[in-house]
């Protein structure tokens, strides 16, 4: 996330080992309307969420300073509801507080203006990634 730039070549074979470990599984009963909704969201280009968590692996995959204590490489939110704590530091323990003040503001994404059920929705959205 923050450490020493490596070679073209260790990039590409950590990625391609990364991109081959099979996603946590699932746990818990998802509402799947609720899900449907997030994804709605997520996509919004007003709250901006897959500009950079996009693509097959929800990352593009590039370096960004996004408010949270520097420049750190945009990660794949696939199985990140099994992967808490959150942000680079560990300092959002669930998804929720993730969006809360220490989630880096509307430089990580434009969600202050979102409610608390379309945050809620939006989490369970990222649950189901």
């Amino acid at each position: 996330m923050s450490g020493p730039q490596l070679q073209l070549d260790q990039k590409n074979a950590l990625q391609t080992w990364l991109f081959a470990l099979p996603a946590p599984a699932k746990s818990g009963v998802l509402d799947d309307a609720a899900v449907a909704r997030g994804k709605t969201v997520f996509e919004d280009t007003k709250v901006g969420c897959a500009t950079c968590h996009s693509g097959a692996h929800f990352t593009n995959s590039a370096t960004v300073d996004v408010g949270t204590g520097g420049a750190f490489q945009v990660p794949s939110l696939i199985g990140v509801g099994a992967r808490a704590p959150f942000l680079h530091d560990g300092s959002a323990m669930t998804l929720r507080d993730r969006f809360a003040s220490q989630g880096g503001g509307d430089r990580h994404g434009h969600t202050s203006s979102l409610s608390g059920a379309q945050i809620s929705d939006l989490i369970a959205y990222l649950e189901s990634l």
